[in-house]
């Protein structure tokens, strides 16, 4: 058996180098490949290369398996380098160092990329695959993969440094054959060699050129910056794949299918805003949302007629002023931009289903236009794309695309015609519906409370409460109008009659406490444009006036008014409106 061993420095020994060992029933074959004569505190001394010398088994003074070291004493009267403290035995040819030292440098990169990718993929993956797992969790999955991927690296690298050969298995198979030569080899626990070499260190674990050092640092910051941002975001502008079985029960992804060979870009994101100091739902409306209320006149406060009695089974409000239809669809983000001379639009869409019906397959349309500048407003169409999903879409599910085109401007095509009944007739059952407060995109979860709200789930006001912990700026008019419609004191059956700016107004006051509520004063204001729950965080109608009009009398619990009034508008074309009350001293 022919075996390579390293010669080491120690107490006992007076050779450095690399050795090749072979028994032979003639004597021990040794070849010098490049060793030294050493002596302690000495430097080594010429280094020997290519001598062969046999040593008859008869000189052999001593053979001892020393923990990981072989020693062996011969006759110094054959060679000068006679007591030699072998370790890393191995067989074959050995790689040279150069060469050695380039592999392990690829394993270290190698490693430190697995790393970086490892915990990537698995910062992407918990999300998706357990929406509930919270970032504390995917943090540490993450953290945990990283780790696996060093360890692999670390043991390559060993690897690689030893030359993929087992020293211990090589050593004891060399000492094996030496018994059958020298009966009298002996085998000890531990030896008084050198102390292993330590683990390497991070810092040796990095490349050693500048371009990879760049290379390796920029993807690592870049990783870490671009997973920091997908997580504030909530994975708001992840592109996801088209689902082709059924959906999970709060929300599926899918995929546009374009019919435009256009290139898909990247997803837009509506970037989180820090929430407002806190503040009570008597008082949100001064929230941002509402930025025009200062620049409309508010008419001081006048008195109303009251009339007979009334109740309201709910509030009124301008997001379910139009029917809820069966299918929402939402727009979840937009962005508009410019690539070289045209004008192009990224959108995410979801389509909830509200009904209690599955819709077994889905077909969606989308037109985009060009839209002329002020004052002009002229509308050019550019493009059309078709969305697909296989089904079915079971009630309270959501469905998700992203699509891009040329143009600035879009309308998305319903192709289910039916609506919520204004009693909750057709919707999709409550339980159901609140799965959707759990959806991984914010403009759903919005979705979810309106149809908690408008059924008049008892959950809606938590989930709404719980949105607005999280509050972001385009989102406050939302919260703020449902907050409003959650209120004890609801406003119901509102009518605006007239077509100038004198318009007179009758609506119903509902005290739903069991408590009598005085000095209370109604909010009448006029919006631009009419309001949709189809575009969450989408652009909110302008104020153009708002009037506050006093109560005539307390509320007794429980009880309802009907109330008559009259107000002059600042905008006499406003034809959408919406109405709250409260003690008169706590309206914005």
């Amino acid at each position: 058996m022919k075996v390579r061993a390293i010669a080491v420095a120690t107490e006992r020994s007076n050779a450095v180098g690399t050795v090749e060992l072979e028994c032979t029933p003639h004597g021990l074959v040794i070849v010098h490949l490049g060793v030294g004569a050493f002596n302690a505190g000495y430097a080594p001394a010429a280094v020997t290369t290519g001598t062969r010398v046999t040593v008859p088994w008869a000189s052999v003074i001593a053979a001892r398996v020393e923990g990981e070291q072989l020693f062996l004493e011969i006759d110094s009267g054959i060679t000068p380098h006679n007591r030699l403290s072998l370790i890393n035995f191995s067989t074959g040819d050995v790689t040279h160092h150069r060469e050695t030292h380039r592999q392990r440098l690829l394993v270290r990169i190698a490693a430190a990329s697995a790393a970086i990718v490892a915990s990537l993929v698995t910062l992407l993956t918990v999300p998706r695959a357990a929406p509930r797992a919270g970032a504390v969790a995917a943090i540490g999955l993450a953290v945990l993969a990283a780790a696996v991927m060093l360890v692999v690296g670390v043991v390559a690298d060993r690897w690689v440094a030893l030359g993929g050969n087992d020293a211990e298995g090589t050593r004891d198979g060399f000492a094996m054959e030496l018994t059958r030569y020298l009966p009298g080899v002996t085998r000890l626990k531990t030896g008084a060699g050198p102390p292993l070499s330590p683990l390497p260190s991070f810092q040796s674990m990095l490349p050693r050129t500048t371009t990879a050092i760049v290379i390796t640092l920029t993807a690592t910051v870049l990783g870490a910056v671009l997973t920091a941002k997908w997580m504030l975001s909530g994975g708001e502008t992840e592109r996801q794949a088209i689902a082709v079985g059924p959906p999970p029960r709060s929300e599926v992804a899918a995929e546009a299918t374009p019919s435009d060979p256009a290139p898909i870009g990247p997803l837009s994101q509506a970037a989180p805003v820090a929430a407002p100091a806190a503040a009570s739902p008597a008082n949100i409306a001064a929230s941002p949302a509402s930025s025009a209320t200062a620049a409309a006149p508010v008419r001081a406060a006048s008195a109303l007629s009251a009339g007979s009695a009334c109740q309201c089974i709910r509030s009124d409000s301008a997001l379910w002023k139009a029917p809820i239809p069966a299918l929402s669809m939402l727009v979840l983000s937009k962005k508009t931009r410019r690539r070289g001379t045209r004008m192009r639009t990224e959108i995410d869409i979801a389509a909830v289903n509200n009904g209690d019906q599955e819709i077994t397959e889905l077909n969606v349309g989308l037109e985009f236009f060009n839209v002329d500048p002020p004052p002009s407003s002229k509308r050019t169409t550019t493009s059309f794309r078709a969305v697909y999903f296989k089904g079915p879409l079971e009630p309270g599910q959501a469905i998700k695309w992203s699509v891009e085109a040329r143009g600035t401007d879009y309308e998305i095509e319903n192709p289910i015609e039916r609506t919520i009944g204004p009693t909750g007739d057709g919707a999709a059952p409550t339980n159901q519906l609140a799965e959707l407060l759990e959806a991984n995109h914010r403009p759903v979860r919005l979705h979810g409370a309106l149809m908690l709200a408008f059924l008049g789930d008892p959950r809606a006001r938590e989930a709404t409460l719980r949105l607005r912990d999280a509050l972001r700026q385009d989102e406050a008019p939302y919260l703020d109008r449902l907050l409003r419609a959650l209120g004890p004191l609801r406003v119901c059956d509102l009518e605006v009659r007239g077509a100038a700016a004198s318009r007179t107004f009758k609506a119903c006051v509902h005290n739903t406490t069991k408590e009598k509520r005085e000095k209370l004063g109604l909010r009448l204001r006029a919006l631009s444009d009419p309001v949709s729950h189809l575009d969450p965080v989408g652009k909110t109608p302008s104020l153009s006036s708002e009037h506050t009009l006093a109560l005539p009398a307390p509320l007794e619990a429980g009880a309802g008014v009907v109330v008559e009034g009259s107000v002059e508008l600042t905008s006499p074309t406003a034809e959408t409106f919406e109405a709250f009350d409260d003690r008169i001293d706590l309206l914005p």
